[in-house]
C-alpha cells in the first residue's frame, strides 16, 4: 500500500461525515468497534475480509471521535449553567488563551475548575469565553475568581454558521460578562511553552504596531502572528471578493520563512544536521502557537516536521502521506475541526496544487516551452489556477461569491503578500539587532501594504470581477 495515510485519513473523515448525519450511541458503538477488531484480528490471513473489517473499523472510529467531541462530562460546567440560568455565580479557574484588550475590554477563554452558585460550591471542568470590562492586567496562566453570570452563545449568524457552533467547534459552550476578577496569585496554571509562545507575540506586536501606521500593523499582525481582529472590514470583504483572504491568514509559506531563517541561522553556526533540524522543529511549534495554532498553520508545521524528521533520517518524504498525518492529528484533537471553513480550505488548496499542477502542466507541453523566460509567469499562473479549481466549490458555498478574477488576482497579489510578509518579519528582526535601520523596512512594509490594498481594490473593479450568488 503506497499511501495508507491517506487512506486512514479519508476513511476516518468518513465516519466522522456519517456521524454528524445520523447520531450514534456511543456505548453501542464502542463495544461494535471491540468485535470489529477481533473479528479482523481472527481474519488476519484472508487479506479481502481483513481489510474490509478494518475499513469499518475505522469509520467507526471516526464516528466515535466525533461522538465524543460532542458528548459533555456529568461535571462540565455548561450542565450546571444551564440548570441554574441566570442566577449569580463565582467560578475559579485559569485563563487559557490570550488575552484580547480593546477599549478598556478584555476578553479571554477560560478554565473552570469549580464554580459556586447561592453559596454551594462544587467542582468542574469546561472552557467559558469570558469578556471582563476593566483595566487588570491580564495574563495567560493566571488563576482567578471570576463573579458574573453565565449564559449561552446567541444563535446569530456568524459567517457560514451560528456563533453558538462556531463556539462550540472550539470547545466553548458558555459566555460570562464578568464583573469581578479576583487574582488567587498561586503558581502560574498556562504550559510554559505556550506561555514563551505569548510573550514572544506580545513583544513583535509592540515592534509593529510601533513602528508603522494602524492598518499597516493590523494587516502585518494578520499575515505574520495570525490576529485578524484589526484588519478593517472593508479590506477583508475586498480580499474576498477578489479570492485572495487567503493572504491574511498565517499560513505554510509563514512557517517555510520561519523554517529558513532558523536553518540559516544555525548554519552559520556551524550546527551539524540533527540539531539544526531539532531546534528548527522546536521554533516551528512555538511559532504555530504564537500564531493560536489555527488549522492551515497546524497543518504546515506537521507537515514541516515530517519533512524535516524525513531529513533526518534520510528517508524520502511524501506529500500526500505528509498532508493526510497532518489532517488526521487536527482531526484526533477535535473531529468538529472537519466542518470548518479554514480546515477545508487549507487542505484543498495544498492537495489541488499538487494534484493538478503537474496535470496541468503535462497537459500543455510546459517542458516543450522553448521561451524559458516565459516559464515563471507560466507555473505562477498555473499553480494559481490549480488552487482556484480547488477550492473555488468552498468559496462559492460558503461566503455565496463566485470570482472569475482570483486567478489573476492571485498572480498579482501573492507575490505582493510575499513582500509584505518578508518585510514584517524583516521589520521585527531589524528593530531587535540594529533599531537605526528599522525606518527603512518600517517605510517598506508601508509600501508594500498600501501596493497591496490599492492592486486589490482595482483588480475587483474590472467587469465581471465576482458575482454574488444567491
Amino acid at each position: 500500500m503506497k499511501r495508507p495515510l491517506a487512506i486512514l485519513t479519508l476513511t476516518f473523515c468518513l465516519g466522522i461525515f456519517a456521524a454528524s448525519k445520523i447520531h450514534i450511541l456511543f456505548l453501542p458503538a464502542y463495544f461494535l468497534s471491540i468485535v470489529i477488531l477481533a473479528f479482523a484480528w481472527f481474519f488476519l490471513n484472508k487479506r479481502l475480509v481483513f481489510y474490509g473489517t478494518l475499513f469499518f473499523l475505522i469509520v467507526l472510529a471516526g464516528a466515535l471521535f466525533f461522538e465524543n467531541s460532542r458528548a459533555l462530562p456529568a461535571c462540565h460546567i455548561a450542565n450546571q449553567a444551564y440548570a441554574k440560568s441566570g442566577e449569580s455565580c463565582a467560578v475559579r479557574g485559569f485563563i487559557d488563551s490570550e488575552p484580547l484588550a480593546k477599549r478598556g475590554r478584555a476578553s479571554f477563554v477560560f478554565t473552570a475548575s469549580q464554580v459556586q452558585f447561592d453559596g454551594s460550591e462544587s467542582a468542574c471542568c469546561g472552557k467559558i469565553l469570558v469578556f471582563f470590562k476593566g483595566e487588570k492586567n491580564l495574563l495567560y496562566g493566571d488563576e482567578l475568581i471570576l463573579s458574573g453570570k453565565l449564559y449561552r452563545p446567541f444563535n446569530s449568524k456568524y459567517g457560514s454558521q451560528s456563533y453558538r457552533d462556531y463556539l462550540r467547534g472550539q470547545g466553548i459552550y458558555l459566555l460570562m460578562n464578568a464583573r469581578v476578577a479576583v487574582s488567587t496569585n498561586l503558581e502560574n496554571k498556562g504550559f510554559p511553552l505556550k506561555r514563551l509562545a505569548f510573550w514572544l507575540k506580545s513583544g513583535m506586536e509592540k515592534i509593529i504596531f510601533r513602528r508603522v501606521s494602524g492598518l499597516a500593523a493590523g494587516i502585518l499582525d494578520a499575515m505574520i502572528l495570525g490576529e485578524k481582529k484589526n484588519i478593517p472590514p472593508l479590506v477583508s470583504s475586498s480580499m474576498v471578493k477578489s479570492g485572495t483572504v487567503h493572504i491574511l491568514v498565517v499560513s505554510g509559506f509563514n512557517v517555510g520563512i520561519v523554517a529558513f531563517i532558523v536553518i540559516l541561522f544555525l548554519r552559520l553556526m556551524r550546527l551539524s544536521r540533527k540539531p539544526r533540524f531539532c531546534i528548527t522543529i522546536g521554533c516551528l511549534i512555538i511559532y504555530c502557537l504564537m500564531t493560536g495554532a489555527a488549522p492551515p498553520v497546524v497543518r504546515a508545521t506537521v507537515m514541516s516536521v515530517v519533512f524535516l524528521s524525513a531529513y533526518m533520517f534520510k528517508r524520502e518524504p511524501d506529500i500526500y502521506n505528509s498532508c493526510s498525518l497532518a489532517a488526521l492529528f487536527i482531526l484526533l484533537i477535535e473531529p468538529r475541526q472537519l466542518f470548518n471553513i479554514s480546515f477545508q480550505l487549507s487542505f484543498a488548496s495544498v492537495l489541488s496544487i499538487v494534484y493538478l499542477y503537474p496535470r496541468i502542466r503535462a497537459i500543455l507541453g510546459f517542458e516543450s516551452l522553448k521561451m524559458k523566460y516565459l516559464r515563471p509567469i507560466i507555473d505562477s499562473c498555473l499553480v494559481s489556477f490549480s488552487a482556484w479549481l480547488g477550492t473555488m466549490g468552498f468559496v462559492a458555498y460558503y461566503f455565496k461569491v463566485f470570482s472569475p478574477v482570483t486567478v489573476l488576482a492571485n498572480i498579482i497579489i501573492v507575490p505582493i503578500a510575499t513582500l509584505v510578509t518578508l518585510c514584517g518579519f524583516s521589520l521585527v528582526f531589524i528593530s531587535l539587532a540594529c533599531p537605526p535601520l528599522a525606518g527603512f523596512f518600517a517605510a517598506a512594509s508601508e509600501s508594500a501594504v498600501a501596493l497591496l490594498i490599492s492592486l486589490n481594490s482595482l483588480l475587483i473593479k474590472l467587469p465581471g470581477a465576482y458575482f454574488y450568488l444567491s
